[in-house]
């Protein structure tokens, strides 16, 4: 991947069709068809929110034409002076902050014109003070793919990014807008590329909770928590992360527990960490608790009606009253989380993270060809739950970390009888070490310290 950027000097223009526009940025591709190019452009036709975050969702108002048809066949002799549309979409770019952005209606229009095949995006607006903040300020942007010359036997095609300025040089007169460009014709290489080899999604997403309902709660909680605690975290720990991932945590599972036939069922949060899960949990009238070995600071300010609990746990031992038990990357308690379910006859949620195993310890689990080592963990953990009698289901959740997967015990698939969970829980008692709480770590690392300099060594 090597892009050209056509700013700082190096400016371009090119004549399409008797229509001037502005080269922003291009990368040779090796290899790929056109047919490549209108996959991308298609998904992205239908899914603009896969490109611009600040879209929630895409509704298409009208179609016409196709992109199925190898355009190569269909449009010989297509010369540079003349365009012929392939296809035409009309849609609305639905934002997710409705209450401060417009929608915006826009026609996405697909064109031959001699080697090349471009894709038109044009904002169907008044005039540009209508044009949304995250959306280009243009008369029209386009994508396109640029077939070799034919006496040049390559199989090197161009990529490029054009538009129609409103003014010279105003797509590109700031830094934030270049970037929007690097990345576009970052991802145009990269998605082109994966239609090429034929690549699909291995992640499960939107399985237990449709997209929808998990968009419109998250954007509910957003308004309702993220601001404050954005401002006011009291942790070391970088808000705009935990903040909006345990936003986004417990949006799932509230959605997915308005699929119960309790609405509001009762839970603990294993190893809660900073304790928001248990908070934002609790603002939304649900009743549980959380459990960790060390106090946070940012607990003394949820208030007393958020019950956050500073204890060391034996989990060989832990039995808990409530309908779910919630482990968020919960360290050394995750293998023990479905034993724990099954001894409480609840049904759990978990999100693997740091792998260990039933002794507490640290633990690396094989794996094989093309598995990553999180993947054969959260296998390892999976396999843990079906042993307890569950049925075990998975889905990755639309956070802002790597380890992301959620897998969920609330069915009993099987009546395991209670002497397998019985030796299950004796095995991993004669184990299981409890690790060293932070504070206990930091006050010996401090007394150390204080010792070398009472004595004079450094």
């Amino acid at each position: 991947y090597k892009p050209a950027y056509h700013w700082d000097g190096d400016i371009q223009d090119i004549k399409l069709a008797g229509t001037t526009w502005r080269v922003l940025a291009s990368a040779e591709i090796e290899d790929a068809e056109d047919t490549h190019f209108l996959d991308v452009v298609g998904k992205w036709t239908l899914s603009a929110e896969t490109i611009s975050p600040p879209v929630d969702h895409t509704q298409i108002l009208s179609s016409a034409g196709t992109n199925a048809q190898r355009l190569s066949d269909i449009n010989q002799g297509v010369d540079e002076s003349e365009a012929v549309e392939i296809s035409r979409v009309r849609r609305v770019l639905v934002p997710k902050r409705m209450d401060k952005d417009p929608l915006l209606t826009e026609d996405v229009v697909v064109d031959r014109i001699g080697r090349g095949v471009y894709a038109r995006f044009i904002p169907v607006v008044a005039s540009a003070t209508d044009i949304p903040f995250y959306y280009p300020k243009v008369h029209e942007y386009a994508l396109g793919y640029v077939d070799p010359k034919d006496e040049s036997h390559t199989t090197t095609s161009t990529l490029v990014i054009l538009a129609r300025e409103l003014s010279p040089g105003s797509t590109v007169a700031t830094k934030k807008q270049q970037m929007i460009w690097r990345d576009l014709i970052k991802r145009l290489f990269k998605w082109t590329v994966t239609e090429r080899f034929g690549y699909q999604k291995r992640v499960a997403l939107d399985v237990m909770v449709d997209y929808e309902t998990y968009a419109a709660k998250y954007q509910e909680l957003k308004a309702k928590h993220a601001a404050f605690w954005v401002d006011n975290w009291p942790e070391q720990t970088d808000p705009k992360k935990f903040v909006y991932e345990d936003i986004a945590i417990a949006s799932w599972i509230i959605c997915l527990w308005q699929q119960e036939e309790n609405l509001r069922p009762s839970f603990v949060d294993l190893g809660c960490g900073n304790g928001l899960l248990v908070h934002l949990l609790k603002s939304e009238g649900y009743v549980g608790y959380g459990v960790d070995q060390c106090s946070r600071k940012v607990w003394a300010h949820y208030g007393p009606s958020t019950d956050l609990r500073a204890q060391t746990l034996e989990p060989y031992t832990f039995i808990a009253d409530v309908d779910w038990i919630i482990g968020n990357h919960a360290d050394e308690l995750v293998p023990w989380i479905p034993v724990i379910a099954a001894q409480s006859r609840a049904k759990f949620m978990l999100i693997p993270c740091c792998p260990h195993d039933f002794s507490g310890r640290k633990m690396t689990f094989p794996t094989v060809a093309g598995q990553s080592k999180y993947h054969a963990y959260s296998t390892y953990i999976g396999d843990l739950a079906k042993r307890c009698g569950f049925d075990v289901e998975r889905e990755y959740l639309r956070i802002p970390s790597t380890k992301n997967l959620a897998i969920v015990g609330r069915r009993r698939a099987a009546d395991v009888s209670q002497s397998e969970i019985d030796s299950m829980v004796q095995a991993g008692k004669q184990e299981f070490v409890a690790r060293v709480p932070d504070s206990v770590k930091n006050e010996a690392r401090l007394a150390k310290a204080q010792a070398r300099k009472a004595t004079g060594v450094e």
